[in-house]
């Protein structure tokens, strides 16, 4: 407070200096802050647009997260790419009456072949002038022509080779006027569960041709029964693989390919069923090609016989069987209704109305364990036969002939 003349008194702030100096640096933060933002800014700014071409960055309240671009090209398509020209539709055709008394009339066609189904089949081998194809038996059983359907929508001629029923494989031949692909063969032996495998093939048609499904090996030599004759009574043991990869009809003779793009399998079967899904089976490429070998070579695959016609007891019931007139004292075995003339059973002395029980040393109760004791030998093998004559077991050796 000063004093004036007057002696007034005059009142004077003595903290305004003070105040200037606070409001000059608080000017002089906001300037820095100001700064240090657009420097802030400019440097993220600068790591955005200078970031490679295979990354970009966005800053978000949690940090930096970074978006990684790739090529969408993998493992599964590139053996898709590598197989997909080696896997062929197979089209069957039967002849069909037009006239509805099914005889000819010598002044017009009476039949004329139309097409009765269709599967799938894997090109294997090239030779010569011939392209050969692996497909199922039961795809080309019954037919009167064969055409083989090629990626590049090519319908080729095709010639049955042979086939074998008991295996489900067949070889097909022709001549394609353009170049094909051959698939590589794997090694089945090798593969393991859980391993995945693709198939490919035409299910539900050839309008599907080269559908591609994926799944794991669920199981490696697995045993199925099957039913040889659609008598509704299991006939063989057939060594499968088991997978989950999709099989639907169609797929029949298709491939089934590990990730190197090897053939492991062809696809023959699936087990259907309301309350089952994912069990599809294929046929070990190994076991395939020892009898696709000996189909080429003879046309057929060699199956030892025995020479006779017969019968599982226990497919009938006792009523059955008396009915029949068939008197026997086991309830299990083969009853031999026929001995082929000049056949191994006639040689060796085995009769009509004898049971066979025993092959080998391996009890016969079905007809299934009767063929599958039966072909694991070979035509020209001595085999110990255990038959029931009336009551009592005979023993009898039988040198077995080629089918």
């Amino acid at each position: 407070m000063n004093e004036d003349n007057n002696n007034n008194f005059i009142l004077v702030d003595e903290d305004k200096p003070k105040e200037k100096k606070w409001k000059k640096v608080v000017k002089l933060l906001l300037i820095v802050a100001i700064v240090c933002s657009f420097a802030m800014n400019g440097y993220v700014f600068y790591n955005v647009i200078t970031s490679s071409d295979d990354t970009t960055s966005s800053v978000t309240n949690k940090g930096t997260v970074k978006q990684v671009n790739y090529d969408v090209k993998t493992d599964t398509t590139s053996v898709v790419d590598k197989v997909s020209d080696s896997v062929v539709g197979v089209v069957v055709y039967q002849n069909t009456s037009n006239n509805i008394f099914g005889f000819s009339d010598d002044n017009s066609s009476s039949s004329s072949e139309s097409q009765s189904g269709s599967g799938s089949g894997v090109v294997y081998d090239q030779t010569g002038k011939y392209t050969y194809i692996i497909t199922n038996h039961h795809v080309i059983d019954g037919a009167n022509k064969v055409q083989v359907v090629f990626s590049n929508g090519e319908y080729v001629d095709a010639e049955v080779v042979g086939s074998d029923e008991y295996s489900d494989v067949a070889i097909l031949r022709c001549q394609p006027s353009f170049d094909v692909t051959v698939i590589d063969l794997g090694d089945s032996d090798l593969l393991d569960k859980g391993e995945t495998v693709l198939a490919i093939g035409s299910p539900l048609g050839i309008q599907y041709s080269g559908t591609v499904t994926q799944g794991i090996v669920s199981a490696t030599d697995r045993t199925v029964s099957v039913d040889l004759n659609d008598d509704n009574v299991d006939d063989w043991d057939m060594n499968v693989i088991q997978t989950d990869a999709a099989i639907n009809p169609g797929n029949s003779g298709g491939a089934l390919v590990n990730m190197k793009g090897e053939l492991v399998g062809i696809t023959n079967m699936k087990f259907s069923d309301e309350s089952v899904e994912g069990m599809g089976f294929a046929i070990p490429i190994n076991d395939v090609i020892t009898v696709a070998e000996q189909i080429r070579t003879n046309g057929k695959v060699s199956h030892p016989v025995i020479g006779i016609s017969g019968v599982s007891l226990n497919d009938y019931s006792s009523y059955e069987l008396q009915r029949y007139g068939v008197k026997v004292s086991v309830d299990e075995g083969i009853y031999v209704v026929k001995v082929t003339s000049d056949g191994a059973a006639s040689k060796a002395g085995i009769q009509q109305g004898d049971v066979i029980v025993k092959l080998d040393g391996k009890d016969i109760t079905t007809y299934k364990s009767f063929l599958t004791a039966l072909y694991s030998h070979k035509a020209g093998d001595t085999v110990k036969v255990v038959v029931n004559r009336s009551g009592t077991e005979k023993t009898i050796e039988v040198t077995l002939q080629e089918k």
